[in-house]
């Protein structure tokens, strides 16, 4: 490739990297990056949703890395450059770590990297938006790459921004154990003012440093009309009912959900709506919860959608109503929980919402009764409440998992 043009990649990308900085890492990035720093060589892939914090670790890791090389995907394809090209030329150069931030433009990263990385052993970091995509393709570097995955702050995570104290990450045998558990709650009880604002428009790391609920809006349309594109062809019409899809996601309850319902309110049919939906999970503006079970029985039932916080109250104050408090409740539980099914409600009484390993949770406001966890082993209610009985569990504790 011409000196010029690879100068110039350069020269833009470390422009985007600086501006990637920040001065305090979140710890969810701080035990991301401290580990991609622990090894000398290897494929490392971080995934994750637009703004959660991706290019400030590629960023940080640029500090640290021995002959570091940063690109920004979208900037190699405007210079109409090849990746494996560019990576053969810098290394030809003296680059000995490769950051690559957005790599999922690149229709092909996975086998450019899997040559790259078996010729010269040398480390290299991605990005991407699509969580699912990147470890599907990812699948083709076989052992040589590690998955990582960012998220928006935890609310332990909010918490040391806002106040300058950092509590201690629980483990969920800390919050299951009723001793341990009250020594949690005790510590977080000073600071529950700030759940709601947290809640509303201060989850991810983007719009809280830039204090700015506009960047949710932002994100949704990027990723729509631009991420969507690299998982499968879109047209004009698929991109519509894509932001349809999502206004519906954020505006209901998750119990009104269905890709019936979807597929009717959005005058489409039930197979394009389930393409939406899983489209719209694999860049991580939604969460599709598996149902719990196997066999063909948990395959004829439909995923329960949600959404990272807080792009529901965002998209809801852009629409001008109210988010759903019980919508809010469960998609702060499942960002926290991580893995997880739900229960869908049978026929004869409600169950619980989610099993996570043995146990089961029920999330619900201050006023949830124990009708739907009675006589169950290992269930427990999630309140937004203090804890009352070892049966109770509240909601704010979640918020220390990470």
């Amino acid at each position: 490739m011409e000196e010029k043009a690879y100068l110039s990649i350069i020269a833009v990308s470390a422009n985007i990297a600086d501006k990637s900085r920040v001065e305090m890492l979140r710890e969810h990035s701080k035990e991301i990056a401290g580990e991609i720093i622990k090894h000398k060589s290897g494929v490392f892939i971080i995934a994750g949703v637009r703004g959660s914090g991706k290019t400030t670790i590629l960023a940080e890791l640029l500090k640290h890395e021995k002959e570091p090389l940063f690109l920004n995907a979208e900037i190699v394809v405007r210079h109409g450059e090849q990746l494996l090209d560019l990576m053969h030329y810098a290394y030809a150069k003296g680059a000995r770590s490769f950051l690559i931030d957005e790599a999922h433009i690149f229709p092909e990263w996975e086998k450019d990297i899997k040559i790259f990385f078996d010729e010269t052993r040398a480390k290299i970091v991605i990005s991407g938006s699509s969580a699912v995509s990147l470890k599907v393709k990812g699948s083709e570097l076989s052992r040589r790459a590690a998955f990582f995955e960012t998220k928006p702050l935890s609310f332990r995570e909010y918490l040391s921004f806002k106040t300058g104290r950092l509590l201690p990450k629980a483990l969920m045998k800390d919050i299951i154990n009723v001793g341990k558990r009250r020594m949690l709650e005790k510590s977080i009880i000073p600071y529950l003012n700030y759940f709601q604002p947290y809640l509303q428009f201060d989850a991810l790391p983007a719009a809280f440093f830039e204090k700015n609920k506009d960047v949710y809006i932002n994100i949704i349309e990027r990723t729509i009309r631009y991420d969507l594109l690299y998982l499968r062809e879109i047209d004009v019409s698929y991109v519509d009912n894509a932001f349809r899809l999502i206004k519906a996601v954020s505006t209901s309850s998750p119990g009104e959900l269905s890709y019936s319902s979807l597929s009717s309110s959005l005058g489409i049919g039930i197979k394009i709506t389930r393409e939406i939906v899983n489209s719209l999970a694999r860049t991580g503006l939604i969460y599709a919860v598996a149902p719990h079970g196997s066999g063909k029985g948990a395959v004829r039932k439909e995923e329960k959608i949600l959404m990272p916080l807080s792009f529901r109250s965002a998209l809801c104050s852009y629409y001008g109503i109210s988010p759903v408090k019980g919508a809010l409740r469960e998609d702060f539980f499942v960002q926290h929980i991580g893995k997880c099914d739900y229960l869908k409600t049978g026929i004869e009484r409600r169950t619980p919402d989610f099993v996570v390993g043995d146990y089961i949770f029920e999330v619900g406001g201050p006023s949830k009764n124990y009708g739907q966890i009675k006589g169950m082993k290992n269930a427990f209610l999630v309140k937004e409440a203090s804890f009352q009985s070892k049966e109770e569990i509240p909601i704010y504790l979640f918020g220390l998992l990470y």
